[in-house]
């Protein structure tokens, strides 16, 4: 599916760009029609219950890997072979111990991070949402799951780009993202973000 056009600067002179999404991830082409590296595609579950002070979301510590010592939503890689709620069911067992049925699960949207510093580390990643689910909490030796109120969400803890995307899936929206971090992989730098109607 070609999502484009949008617009990129390069080499000085502005050049068509289309983002072509496929099962793997979103594949970016320019308008020589040659095909950039594919995002490593990814996935985050929000799962979200009541509580007696309002909504809470579990979130969780990242123990290990990228983004350790951030405040993290539960997800990862989509694996070769894997749908992305598939992957979102596996991540969200592996890390809280919960047993999600893929039918319980919300489409919130997609995000694409770039870091231009390091590309290898830009993503797609596929969000979602979830209300149900079995099992008891526990922690994993890559996340240390906790709630924390939707109303105080700890986004200073957490990337620089939670503060810009995720109260609106936390709000029930459903997104389309493109954020791209600074050189020190730390700041966002340009963010393009769409609220997708009648989801």
């Amino acid at each position: 599916m070609l999502t484009g056009p949008s617009w990129s600067k390069r080499g000085g002179e502005w050049a068509d760009v289309h983002d072509v999404v496929g099962p793997a991830g979103r594949i970016r082409t320019g308008a020589s029609g040659i095909l950039a590296r594919m995002l490593t595609p990814m996935c985050l579950v929000f799962l979200l219950r009541d509580a007696p002070n309002g909504p809470e979301v579990l979130l969780g510590l990242k123990q290990r890997g990228f983004g350790t010592g951030r405040i993290v939503g539960v997800g990862g890689h989509v694996e070769p072979g894997e749908s992305d709620p598939a992957a979102a069911v596996r991540e969200a067992f592996e890390e809280t111990g919960f047993r999600i049925d893929p039918a319980d699960l919300a489409d919130a949207g997609r995000v694409v991070f770039r870091f231009p510093a390091d590309p290898a580390s830009d993503m797609s990643v596929a969000l979602y949402r979830a209300t149900a689910w079995t099992g008891e909490l526990t922690a994993s030796d890559e996340l240390d799951p906790q709630w924390f109120p939707v109303a105080a969400v700890p986004t200073s803890r957490m990337w620089d780009d939670s503060r810009i995307w995720l109260p609106h899936v936390l709000r029930g929206e459903t997104i389309d993202a493109d954020i791209t971090y600074d050189a020190t992989g730390s700041l966002v730098a340009r963010v393009s973000l769409t609220v997708i109607p009648g989801w």
